[in-house]
């Protein structure tokens, strides 16, 4: 069958064809029964609108591109929900795509987005991007989520990580911590510098230094975050962690149960993002609490604006963290709501 089109609905309405285009952009200048008579006829006829065909005549494709490093990762998860909270609301769709942390896929992901014309890309950078790794981006705008990228000039929206990492080793100090480390994340990640930063930051105030055996790297995964908390609980007296993440954290969680060490007495641990399961695990993982959601909201706010223009520097927010104190950490377990969601 063929396509029907706007000339079709407008013979069909007796109608001009400039009255169906105008109601298709919603125009005030057509009469509220007019503007339903072309609806219905729409309807009738099964029109589609044909948004490829308006993409090239206003030269916007009403899409923004969105580039993840995981989509298995829960708090990833919320970023791409606050993103299409937003997107929706303003009539655009995302074309998701993810990473899995390679940067060579990155960059292929990335061309391919730029080649569909989208308005924009909100990129979660994958571990070690450089900005070669962010290639035609002369005319799309980007803007960067969680991680940063040196040297990249581009909007930026992530989290206050040193200030939610130096809360949570002081919270430690003030439940007895004596020897206390941090686990996880790349080295060369903008966000383990800031998390590890705050924890040294506040370790320094009181004399002591974070030494590297108490501060491993690892990829921030539950199987890699258990190999790596084996080898720092063994020896090295460590009696408070905080973690880069709360996947790390629930790999240390792992840990301390096959080694047969009591969470939030032996060993108190606070992880980072305030994921769904942290309050529901047993015990209920004490987090750091990211606003993960509100995070990808602001970022489509911002590739929106710049879509539509925006001539102006390039915006860096850092949305604050909070602490919620659970049973890893030696706090009573708080009431459970189950319509958690990270905000």
């Amino acid at each position: 069958m063929a396509r029907v089109t706007l000339l079709d609905v407008a013979k069909h309405c007796d109608v001009s064809r400039a009255t169906v285009s105008l109601v298709l952009r919603d125009s005030p200048l057509v009469a509220d029964a007019t503007r339903e008579k072309v609806k219905r006829g729409m309807e009738d006829l099964g029109y589609v609108y044909n948004r490829s065909a308006a993409s090239l005549r206003n030269h916007k494709s009403g899409a923004i591109g969105v580039v993840l490093t995981q989509i298995n990762n829960p708090y990833f998860a919320e970023f791409a929900a606050g993103l299409q909270d937003v997107l929706a609301e303003q009539g655009f769709v995302s074309l998701l795509a993810v990473s899995n942390e390679d940067r060579v896929q990155q960059a292929r992901l990335i061309n391919s987005l730029v080649e569909r014309d989208v308005d924009g890309i909100v990129l979660i950078p994958a571990h070690g991007s450089t900005v070669e790794d962010l290639p035609n981006l002369h005319s799309t705008p980007l803007v960067l989520m969680a991680r940063k990228v040196p040297g990249a000039v581009a909007d930026y929206v992530g989290a206050v990580n040193d200030a939610g990492a130096y809360a949570a080793a002081e919270h430690l100090d003030q439940h007895g911590c004596r020897r206390i480390a941090f686990l996880g994340g790349f080295n060369d990640s903008s966000a383990r510098q800031e998390r590890a930063g705050g924890v040294r930051r506040f370790l320094a105030g009181k004399g002591i230094d974070l030494p590297a055996e108490l501060a491993p790297e690892c990829p921030p995964l539950r199987p890699d975050a258990y190999r790596a908390a084996l080898d720092l609980l063994q020896g090295h007296g460590v009696d408070g962690v905080v973690c880069f993440s709360d996947v790390v954290a629930f790999g240390l969680l792992d840990a301390l149960a096959d080694l047969d060490r009591k969470v939030g007495s032996d060993v108190r641990v606070i992880g980072f993002d305030d994921v769904h399961e942290a309050g529901h695990n047993r015990p209920s993982l004490s987090s750091v609490a990211v606003p993960a959601r509100e995070t990808g909201r602001r970022a489509a706010h911002i590739a929106l604006d710049r879509a539509k223009g925006l001539d102006a520097p390039a915006a860096e927010i850092e949305l604050p963290t909070h602490l919620e104190a659970r049973e890893t950490c030696g706090c009573p377990r708080p009431p459970t709501t189950f319509g958690h969601t990270n905000d």
